[in-house]
């Protein structure tokens, strides 16, 4: 697998690998080089042109939202027209890691992220939502066998809490 196909993700001392784990790729990484300075205090005097604004020695970046387009791609035998269970399987798994709702106590859903493919990986991320499914199953013959290759595709948005901060997939 490139290293431009897989996420590092990494919650507690724990560091995972989405392919490796999940059989998940990632399509899309829109961590943000640039960003949104925080709103400077201001008082706008109505009978003064312009405004009085407080320049601080440095400014502040905003929090953003990330949203990562994710695909699964597997095989399974055809026992039926639209056989997903190992898809959705593994992206509920994933889904649930990244929640920390793959324990009763809950596992924790502070997340470093990091992709080798743009090199950029941010601290203090957590999940705000995963998008509903797209599969696409088409039917394969092989050693006498029918399978269904199935490619699905979802998207999950998270927020990243420090976007100063770099993180480079090392634990």
């Amino acid at each position: 697998m490139e290293d431009r196909h897989t996420l590092y993700i990494k919650k507690g001392s724990t560091v995972v690998d989405t392919f490796s784990e999940w059989g998940i790729v990632c399509c899309a990484v829109p961590f943000k080089a640039g960003g949104r300075t925080k709103t400077l205090a201001k008082r706008d005097w109505y009978d003064e042109h312009g405004e009085d604004t407080y320049i601080p020695a440095k400014l502040f970046m905003e929090a953003y939202d990330a949203e990562f387009e994710f695909a699964y791609k597997g095989k399974e035998l055809a026992s039926n027209p639209f056989n997903l269970g190992l898809a959705f399987q593994c992206i509920d798994s994933f889904k649930q890691w990244l929640s920390g709702n793959d324990s009763v106590s809950g596992t924790g859903a502070e997340l470093s992220i990091y992709s080798p493919f743009s090199l950029i990986g941010k601290t203090g991320c957590y999940l705000l939502e995963i998008s509903d499914e797209d599969p696409c199953v088409q039917t394969a013959y092989e050693d006498g066998n029918l399978y269904n290759e199935n490619v699905v595709t979802f998207k999950a948005k998270f927020r990243v809490t420090e976007p100063m901060s770099e993180w480079d997939g090392e634990s």
